[in-house]
């Protein structure tokens, strides 16, 4: 009996390494943008009952994708020496326990659909295409950071259409904001295995922007920071809103210098410190609102 017990548990923590849980950076990118949608789309008072909905679907829907991307990955994950020891790539776990817990989250996400309303059904079918492609744009694409930034920004018109039963300039441009910022933590993370990708044919940004890679993520951090303040223009945002971005710039130029050298875990480090960039931008937006 011990045996079972212990044997569960080890399979449990198995489960729990392929969804990423240990790993929780993924969680917080995904949920800043919902979190930021939430607060410009109610001036503040967003619906409780709603937020806590999404915040169960971000944990599922980011646990979901991490699940097809490791699938669809495994023989690329092997060949590299970063990933060689997820668990797919190393056979702790079998490729039909990894479809069957994909399909329990896929089933748990439509649950909470239910419970929404079936009036953002259309951009949850939208968004649950783009978790399948992305693993699968890598190979073919060669943006593929473009297909995460939309499936990563794709909650932000069913936040829209729950909270305000339309979807206006501000959804749009807290979404064209997302994709951007996708684009740019992403092809830090994708730097980080650069050399690998272009042995391995994978497709990444960080490839496609060539020795310019560096550079253009800065740039197109620095027009995250000018739609966030296009969006505050709009909405008349108070002055405190403005005192966060300038102290998100820091932050950016923080990230940029961190990757500059190309240094595997320092731009891993870039990558994972755009939780502080999008925690900025969300207190920003709370005091703004307070």
């Amino acid at each position: 009996r011990w045996k079972n017990l212990i044997y569960m548990i080890n399979k449990l923590a198995l489960y729990l390494k392929l969804m990423r849980v240990d790993k929780p950076i993924g969680y917080y990118l995904l949920f800043w943008p919902v979190g930021w949608a939430f607060l410009i789309a109610t001036s503040g008072n967003p619906n409780i009952y709603y937020l806590i909905i999404f915040i169960f679907g971000v944990i599922a829907t980011r646990s979901a994708g991490c699940i097809i991307n490791d699938y669809f990955d495994q023989n690329i994950d092997k060949r590299v020496s970063r990933t060689k020891n997820r668990v797919l790539a190393n056979q702790s776990i079998t490729n039909e326990e990894a479809i069957i817990l994909f399909l329990f989250l896929v089933i748990f996400c439509f649950i909470l659909l239910l419970m929404l309303g079936l009036e953002i059904l259309l951009f949850a079918i939208f968004s649950f295409a783009l978790l399948i492609l992305y693993p699968l744009a890598k190979r073919y694409f060669k943006l593929p950071q473009l297909i995460l930034g939309l499936a990563f920004g794709s909650s932000i018109p069913m936040v829209y259409i729950l909270e305000t039963g339309k979807i206006d300039i501000n959804c749009l441009l807290i979404y064209l904001t997302t994709i951007l910022w996708a684009i740019v933590y992403d092809t830090y993370y994708a730097m980080a295995d650069k050399q690998d990708d272009i042995r391995l044919g994978v497709k990444s940004s960080a490839i496609f922007f060539g020795d310019n890679d560096i550079k253009y993520s800065l740039y197109l951090h620095f027009c995250v920071v000018l739609l966030f303040t296009i969006i505050g223009l709009i909405n008349n945002f108070q002055i405190i809103f403005y005192i966060f971005l300038l102290i998100s710039l820091l932050n950016i130029i923080y990230q940029n210098t961190l990757a500059k050298k190309r240094i595997p875990y320092q731009c891993i480090a870039a990558f994972e410190n755009n939780n502080i960039f999008g925690l900025i931008i969300t207190f920003g937006l709370i005091f703004n609102y307070l």
